[in-house]
């Protein structure tokens, strides 16, 4: 069996240790193999003649060590910090000094002949530190090698670093040489906080550990939030020799929990309900407009079904457009729904739903919005638009015949005077009535499906060759390619028709000029005139987009124009030129389609 001093394998190993005997005298080499061999070690011999086969410990005579020593040496270096003992023994006929030249090279010497249990404890004690620079080596490989950062400082004097691994001067951007020998003080700046440095401060002093977030600094000046553990390691009785911190960047999730945090914030403070379901449809999270359209407690919502509190039509609708969800590549869709309220007062709902980010479904997250007061708004609107325009056109109608038979049957000329500035604002009202029927659709900022590929080039020569038959009064000048491309509203046509009559009615005699090019990803139209311009404010009220009290413009037609290059995703500028006004207006470019005219 094994000697009881013999610490055998130990926790690292799985077989046992190997003992290489190089004895040049046969008899002596097994009588010694026999000993050991009692022990269970894995007993090996050479005679120096041969290539040295793998061991643990090396049991060498002074005939045999010389021829040995170099491969000996060459196993040394591959090790590295590892150990590789080698016990020198004597014979009878050998002298001490006979060691003295191998002293550099060998690690303990034995006499003999000598009892067993000396020789037994010779070997167990080299095997033994054997065994311990194996441990050491492996604890040292798995400091260097660590992803998280391992600091080893001075218990005593001003805590200096001693060791610091890889990850350390890798989070730290430091080098080895920089940051041996000194306070890891020199992490900190401006912005770390000092509550934390007084509680390391404190468990240093009181040799306990300690585990702190610190905002500190790397070398060339970039913060970064640094999770460290500090524990103290003892020596004899109960002081601490050394301090072993472990420091980990965290930043980007101590980032993300911020990012996180103002998300909820926005999240509870939204005025619409936004709640989270599980693939059953129980709710996960909820905010306080879910509450509040409840009219129940978060806790008591929590873990209940959908259908709990927007109704059994709203759960189905959700349910079908999760399965689509989960079956599809798309990440969100949008469903209508009817809901009652706490009130049982009917509600309609706008929901957006959207998976979850994990990597299989889970659930969906959801934002409802109740769009019953917008919907009931653009009802009554377009009501009111109708009756207002068909009413407005009819009436203007009968003004118009009523002022023109006043014309016709009086000779008072202050009576016809006046019919005729009748006369002339009704009309003004018909056409401003007829120009608000033509531009209906460009009104809705959310006319997508009314935008696409048009030849803006072509549109706007048909719409010049429109105008000039209708004024001439007005010279054009021209400068337009046969062909461009561009995403446009479906009245394009229609706004440049307008804003060709608005150029061509600024002055008695007008010369309007018309140019269109290519400039980068856009199309550039620009349309000005040397007549009479707009006043400052309406200039200010068109380039901002929006009308006050005190700012306001005259007619219909320039906001038309607006709407239609704002709605067709482009950009609206006009501008004095004194004389005159110039309209720009920028569209993305477009595809020639298939079949058609190479854009030139």
């Amino acid at each position: 069996m094994v000697d009881a001093s013999f610490p055998g394998g130990g926790p690292l190993r799985n077989k046992s240790p190997r003992v290489l005997l190089c004895i040049a005298n046969p008899r002596d080499r097994e009588l010694l193999a026999e000993q050991l061999r009692e022990t269970e070690l894995d007993v090996r011999t050479a005679d120096g003649t041969e290539p040295l086969p793998k061991f643990d410990l090396c049991v060498a005579d002074t005939t045999t060590f010389p021829s040995i020593a170099d491969s000996i040496a060459e196993r040394r270096a591959e090790l590295g910090s590892v150990r590789l003992p080698v016990l020198l023994v004597l014979g009878p006929n050998d002298s001490e000094q006979a060691a003295e030249p191998y002293w550099d090279n060998i690690d303990d010497v034995l006499s003999v002949p000598t009892s067993k249990r000396v020789f037994r404890h010779r070997v167990s004690a080299l095997l033994r530190s054997r065994t311990q620079s194996e441990q050491l080596a492996l604890f040292a490989r798995a400091m260097d090698d660590a992803k998280t950062g391992i600091s080893i400082a001075d218990a005593g004097g001003d805590q200096e670093l001693r060791y610091v691994n890889d990850a350390f001067l890798e989070i730290t951007g430091y080098d080895r040489s920089e940051v041996l020998g000194r306070n890891c003080r020199f992490l900190q700046g401006p912005e770390t906080e000092t509550e934390p440095v007084r509680e390391v401060r404190r468990a240093i002093d009181e040799q306990r550990p300690v585990s702190v977030l610190l905002r500190n600094y790397r070398k060339n000046g970039e913060l970064f939030w640094n999770d460290l553990e500090i524990s103290p390691v003892y020596g004899e009785g109960d002081t601490a020799t050394h301090f072993v911190g472990f420091q980990e960047d965290v930043t980007e999730r101590v980032e993300r929990t911020r990012l996180l945090r103002r998300y909820e914030e926005i999240v509870t403070a939204a005025g619409d309900p936004i709640y989270a379901l599980d693939e059953r449809l129980h709710f996960t999270l909820l905010n306080d407009a879910t509450e509040k359209f409840a009219e129940r407690p978060e806790d008591e919502i929590l873990g209940t079904h959908v259908s709990s509190v927007f109704g059994t039509d709203h759960a189905e609708v959700l349910s079908a457009a999760a399965l689509n969800l989960a079956d599809s590549d798309t990440d969100q869709m949008s469903v209508g729904t009817v809901v009652e309220n706490a009130d049982g007062r009917p509600r309609r709902f706008q929901t957006t739903v959207g998976v979850l980010p994990t990597e299989t479904f889970e659930g969906v997250v959801c934002v409802s919005r109740d769009i019953t007061e917008d919907r009931e708004r653009e009802s009554r609107i377009s009501v009111l638009d109708r009756v207002l325009r068909h009413n407005l056109r009819n009436k203007l109608l009968v003004m118009l015949a009523q002022a023109e038979q006043i014309q016709w049957h009086s000779e008072d000329e202050r009576v016809t005077d006046a019919a005729s500035t009748i006369e002339q604002a009704g009309e003004d009202l018909l056409e401003l009535a007829e120009t608000a029927r033509k531009f209906t659709d460009t009104v809705d900022p959310g006319g997508d499906e009314l935008t696409g590929p048009i030849d803006i080039a072509d549109r706007t020569i048909r719409a010049v060759a429109e105008t000039r038959m209708e004024f001439e009064n007005a010279t054009f000048s021209v400068d337009v390619p046969d062909s461009l491309w561009a995403i446009a509203h479906n009245s394009f046509e229609l706004a440049m028709t307008e804003l060709l009559e608005r150029a061509a009615e600024a002055g008695d005699t007008v010369e309007v000029t018309v140019s269109m090019a290519a400039d980068d990803d856009r199309a550039v139209v620009r349309v000005s005139h040397d007549g009479e311009g707009l006043s400052e404010v309406e200039l200010a009220a068109l380039n901002e987009g929006t009308e006050s009290d005190l700012q306001h413009t005259t007619g219909l037609g320039l906001w038309f124009i607006r709407w239609m290059a704002v709605n067709s995703g482009g950009t609206f500028d006009i501008a004095d030129t004194d004389p005159g006004t110039v309209v720009k207006l920028t569209l993305p470019l477009a595809d020639v389609p298939p079949g058609t005219t190479t854009r030139t």
